[in-house]
Protein backbone atom coordinates (compact mmCIF):
# COMPACT_ATOMS: atom_id res chain seq x y z
CA UNK A 1 0.00 0.00 0.00
CA UNK A 2 1.54 3.28 -0.84
CA UNK A 3 -0.09 7.08 -1.14
CA UNK A 4 0.93 9.52 -3.80
CA UNK A 5 0.33 13.56 -2.69
CA UNK A 6 0.44 15.42 -5.81
CA UNK A 7 0.90 19.44 -5.15
CA UNK A 8 0.28 21.73 -6.84
CA UNK A 9 2.41 25.17 -5.92
CA UNK A 10 0.15 27.96 -4.42
CA UNK A 11 -0.45 31.05 -6.53
CA UNK A 12 2.34 32.87 -7.26
CA UNK A 13 2.95 36.62 -8.55
CA UNK A 14 3.16 37.61 -12.02
CA UNK A 15 6.47 37.87 -12.76
CA UNK A 16 7.88 41.68 -13.02
CA UNK A 17 9.82 42.79 -15.46
CA UNK A 18 12.94 40.93 -16.54
CA UNK A 19 11.90 38.55 -13.77
CA UNK A 20 12.51 34.90 -14.97
CA UNK A 21 9.54 32.51 -14.75
CA UNK A 22 11.27 30.28 -12.71
CA UNK A 23 11.84 32.79 -10.02
CA UNK A 24 8.13 33.83 -9.23
CA UNK A 25 7.44 34.37 -5.38
CA UNK A 26 4.38 33.33 -4.14
CA UNK A 27 1.84 36.42 -3.29
CA UNK A 28 0.41 36.69 -0.31
CA UNK A 29 -3.40 34.35 -1.00
CA UNK A 30 -0.43 31.87 -2.15
CA UNK A 31 1.52 32.05 1.59
CA UNK A 32 -2.00 31.90 2.90
CA UNK A 33 -3.21 28.92 0.80
CA UNK A 34 0.26 26.87 2.01
CA UNK A 35 -0.72 27.41 5.44
CA UNK A 36 -4.01 26.31 5.67
CA UNK A 37 -3.23 23.53 3.78
CA UNK A 38 -0.73 22.32 6.11
CA UNK A 39 -3.00 22.53 8.82
CA UNK A 40 -5.43 20.34 6.93
CA UNK A 41 -2.42 17.43 6.69
CA UNK A 42 -2.00 17.68 9.88
CA UNK A 43 -5.55 17.46 11.25
CA UNK A 44 -6.40 14.72 8.73
CA UNK A 45 -2.81 13.00 10.27
CA UNK A 46 -1.25 13.07 6.54
CA UNK A 47 2.34 12.88 6.30
CA UNK A 48 4.50 11.75 3.51
CA UNK A 49 7.76 10.23 3.65
CA UNK A 50 10.07 11.55 1.04
CA UNK A 51 9.40 14.72 -0.73
CA UNK A 52 10.32 16.09 -4.06
CA UNK A 53 10.12 19.46 -4.69
CA UNK A 54 10.36 21.63 -8.02
CA UNK A 55 13.54 23.81 -7.85
CA UNK A 56 11.21 26.64 -8.59
CA UNK A 57 11.12 29.08 -5.72
CA UNK A 58 7.23 29.72 -5.81
CA UNK A 59 7.44 25.64 -5.28
CA UNK A 60 10.15 25.79 -2.42
CA UNK A 61 7.98 28.54 -1.05
CA UNK A 62 5.06 26.52 -0.73
CA UNK A 63 6.71 23.53 1.07
CA UNK A 64 7.99 25.94 3.71
CA UNK A 65 4.58 27.26 3.85
CA UNK A 66 3.33 23.97 4.17
CA UNK A 67 5.35 23.27 6.94
CA UNK A 68 5.49 19.85 7.28
CA UNK A 69 6.42 17.90 9.97
CA UNK A 70 9.60 16.33 9.88
CA UNK A 71 11.40 13.56 9.58
CA UNK A 72 10.83 13.38 5.73
CA UNK A 73 13.70 13.07 2.87
CA UNK A 74 13.62 15.87 0.78
CA UNK A 75 14.81 16.09 -2.85
CA UNK A 76 15.08 19.20 -5.24
CA UNK A 77 14.45 18.45 -8.67
CA UNK A 78 15.08 20.44 -11.83
CA UNK A 79 13.08 18.12 -13.78
CA UNK A 80 9.72 18.98 -11.96
CA UNK A 81 10.32 22.10 -13.56
CA UNK A 82 10.93 21.66 -16.78
CA UNK A 83 9.90 17.96 -17.34
CA UNK A 84 6.26 16.60 -18.61
CA UNK A 85 4.20 14.02 -16.76
CA UNK A 86 6.53 11.35 -17.13
CA UNK A 87 9.09 13.03 -15.39
CA UNK A 88 6.87 13.38 -12.46
CA UNK A 89 5.94 9.83 -12.50
CA UNK A 90 10.00 8.71 -12.78
CA UNK A 91 10.77 11.11 -9.57
CA UNK A 92 7.66 8.80 -7.75
CA UNK A 93 9.45 5.67 -8.93
CA UNK A 94 12.88 6.75 -8.27
CA UNK A 95 12.22 7.81 -4.78
CA UNK A 96 10.57 4.49 -4.55
CA UNK A 97 13.47 2.30 -5.60
CA UNK A 98 16.05 4.85 -3.53
CA UNK A 99 13.90 4.34 -0.52
CA UNK A 100 12.50 0.62 -0.10
CA UNK A 101 10.88 0.93 2.97
CA UNK A 102 8.92 4.24 1.94
CA UNK A 103 5.42 4.41 1.30
CA UNK A 104 3.94 7.77 0.53
CA UNK A 105 5.72 10.59 -1.31
CA UNK A 106 4.86 14.26 -2.02
CA UNK A 107 5.63 15.93 -5.24
CA UNK A 108 5.80 19.64 -5.26
CA UNK A 109 5.22 20.92 -9.06
CA UNK A 110 3.37 22.68 -11.44
CA UNK A 111 0.40 22.40 -14.15
CA UNK A 112 -0.45 21.32 -16.75
CA UNK A 113 2.00 18.19 -15.56
CA UNK A 114 0.19 17.92 -12.05
CA UNK A 115 -3.14 17.67 -13.49
CA UNK A 116 -2.27 15.25 -16.18
CA UNK A 117 -0.65 12.81 -13.97
CA UNK A 118 -3.21 12.64 -11.52
CA UNK A 119 -5.78 12.14 -13.81
CA UNK A 120 -3.53 9.14 -15.86
CA UNK A 121 -2.56 7.80 -12.09
CA UNK A 122 -6.15 7.53 -10.55
CA UNK A 123 -7.50 5.35 -13.21
CA UNK A 124 -8.41 6.16 -16.69
CA UNK A 125 -12.07 5.07 -16.73
CA UNK A 126 -13.08 7.35 -13.85
CA UNK A 127 -12.22 10.57 -13.24
CA UNK A 128 -12.07 12.06 -10.03
CA UNK A 129 -15.42 13.96 -9.37
CA UNK A 130 -14.35 16.42 -7.55
CA UNK A 131 -15.26 19.74 -9.30
CA UNK A 132 -12.68 21.83 -8.98
CA UNK A 133 -10.28 19.09 -10.11
CA UNK A 134 -12.40 18.72 -13.28
CA UNK A 135 -12.09 22.29 -14.27
CA UNK A 136 -8.26 22.25 -13.45
CA UNK A 137 -6.00 21.76 -10.88
CA UNK A 138 -6.27 25.03 -8.92
CA UNK A 139 -2.72 26.64 -7.23
CA UNK A 140 -2.08 24.92 -3.60
CA UNK A 141 -4.46 21.84 -5.17
CA UNK A 142 -3.31 18.36 -3.37
CA UNK A 143 -4.06 15.16 -4.68
CA UNK A 144 -3.82 12.21 -2.80
CA UNK A 145 -3.98 8.48 -4.43
CA UNK A 146 -3.55 5.63 -3.09
CA UNK A 147 -2.08 2.41 -4.97
CA UNK A 148 -1.71 -1.11 -4.22
CA UNK A 149 1.71 -1.70 -4.91
CA UNK A 150 4.98 0.09 -3.25
CA UNK A 151 5.99 3.15 -4.92
CA UNK A 152 8.52 2.05 -7.69
CA UNK A 153 5.88 0.08 -9.40
CA UNK A 154 3.29 2.61 -9.67
CA UNK A 155 1.67 2.52 -12.90
CA UNK A 156 -0.57 4.63 -14.55
CA UNK A 157 -4.37 3.53 -14.43
CA UNK A 158 -3.41 1.84 -10.97
CA UNK A 159 -4.52 4.53 -8.34
CA UNK A 160 -7.43 5.60 -6.37
CA UNK A 161 -8.33 8.90 -5.84
CA UNK A 162 -8.36 9.17 -1.70
CA UNK A 163 -8.51 12.88 -0.79
CA UNK A 164 -8.59 16.37 -2.79
CA UNK A 165 -7.77 19.21 -0.80
CA UNK A 166 -7.97 22.81 -2.75
CA UNK A 167 -8.26 26.10 -1.08
CA UNK A 168 -11.79 26.86 -1.98
CA UNK A 169 -12.70 23.99 0.09
CA UNK A 170 -11.02 25.08 3.16
CA UNK A 171 -13.32 28.60 3.76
Amino acid sequence: MSQVYLLRHAKAAWPSPGQKDFDRTLDTDGIEAARILGQELRRAGLKPEIVVCSAAIRAQQTLEYLDLEPPFVLEQSEKLFSGGPDAYLMAIRMAGLEHENASSIMLVGHNPMMEELAIALAGRGKPPSHPNFESGFPTAGLAVIQFDGPLAEIRPGTGTLQAFFSPSTHH
